[in-house]
């Protein structure tokens, strides 16, 4: 059965998800280009974490379905960190 979040969609049938089969490294420069991250800056990026209605659905998915194992404040506040280090990747 679909989630039912807001927003939710597949994306296409010829284009995986972005996520799938990268390295640690690639995912981090993934996530950071504007180009491959739906045009998002750092700050919209930590909107889309913090307060977004598709990512708060992780964490309250309903019935059947488990919810990120991490408590959703911990992961904004790690997310903060990370940027306020200069959000850096690892090297290959």
């Amino acid at each position: 059965m679909p989630p039912g979040a807001p927003n939710w969609h597949l994306p296409p049938p010829d284009q995986k998800m972005v996520f799938i089969g990268l390295s640690s490294g690639d995912l981090c420069r993934t996530i950071k280009d504007p180009k491959k991250n739906g045009g998002r800056d750092f700050a919209a990026l930590d909107h889309h974490v913090a307060e977004d209605k598709l990512v708060l659905w992780g964490w309250s998915p309903g019935t059947g379905r488990a919810a990120v194992s991490v408590p959703h404040d911990e992961f904004v506040a790690a997310f903060r960190t990370w940027v306020a280090a200069g959000a850096p990747c690892p090297t290959p």
